[in-house]
This record gives structure tokens, C-alpha cells and sequence, in this order.
């Protein structure tokens, strides 16, 4: 059974969510990134209101995250961001990420946001997102690679 929650309310998982994260998008897109250097970030998260990490568990074991972040430095002019959807590999395609990304707008809902936006690092990912109702509004480069900026109005 999966389960989603605020990070906050497990940091013991840190480790485990850095290494997911690193052999999902990290190794890919932020090869110069150590496992430390990854759950620095995670532990930043625990600091404050924002940026607000959830995480999935399957039976106690976290198997992936997504945060709601303020700023991101592809757009600064646009905020709130979705950020770090990842899901381990093993876990992928049982609607994991879609429940992250259900928690996500919620909560920014909640807090009074009206928008969502995100980036999707190829054409396949922008469409999954689009088959969740987010829009394109905009190519940009993330470290020197073609990405599509999206909108999802709350």
C-alpha cells in the first residue's frame, strides 16, 4: 500500500530518497552531485515552511518525493514550482507519481496558490503532464538542455 506524506514527518528517509534521486534524475542531469550533496538538500527542506517535500512509502519504505517549491532558477519571475518529481525505477508505472503530484496540488491549493508550474526534461514527460491537465507554456534550457516550461491554473 502507498502511502503519502510530508517529508517532515519521516527525515529518517533522507538517505534513501537521495539515493533514489540520484539514480533517477541525478545521474542524468546532475552527474557532479554526491549522495551527500543530495541529502543536504533534503535536510534543507526540513528547515522551513518552503520548500514542502512529500513523499511516497510503500509499506514504510520511502519509494519516491516531489516538492512544492517557491522559486526555481529556470523562471524566477514564475512561482510556485513543482520540483523533483522522482520515483524509484523499481516502483515506476503504478501511479506513484501521480499520487505525489495529486498531493502536491493540493497542498498548494491549500496555501493559496492559483498556479502551478513545472519543467519536463523531454516531449514524453511533457505529455504525461499534459494528460494531467498542465499546459505548455514555454521551452527554456536547464544546464544546457531543452526543456518545456508548464502551467497548471489550481
Amino acid at each position: 500500500m502507498i502511502n503519502i506524506d510530508f517529508l517532515k514527518n519521516y527525515p529518517e528517509v533522507t538517505p534513501a530518497l537521495a539515493h533514489i534521486w540520484r539514480d533517477v534524475l541525478g545521474k542524468i542531469w546532475m552527474p557532479e552531485m554526491g549522495i551527500e550533496d543530495i541529502e543536504f538538500l533534503y535536510d534543507q527542506e526540513l528547515q522551513g515552511d518552503m520548500p514542502l517535500t512529500l513523499i511516497a512509502l510503500y509499506n514504510d519504505i520511502p519509494v519516491g518525493s516531489c516538492t512544492v517549491q517557491l522559486k526555481d532558477e529556470i523562471r524566477p519571475d514564475l512561482s510556485p514550482w513543482i520540483g523533483d518529481l522522482v520515483v524509484d525505477a523499481r516502483y515506476q508505472r503504478q501511479g506513484i507519481g501521480r499520487k505525489l503530484m495529486d498531493a502536491a496540488v493540493l497542498k498548494a491549493k491549500d496555501l493559496g496558490f492559483e498556479k502551478l508550474y513545472l519543467f519536463a526534461f523531454d516531449s514524453r514527460i511533457a505529455s504525461y503532464y499534459e494528460h494531467l491537465g498542465w499546459m505548455k507554456i514555454g521551452d527554456d534550457q536547464f544546464k544546457s538542455h531543452p526543456v518545456t516550461v508548464m502551467e497548471l491554473v489550481l
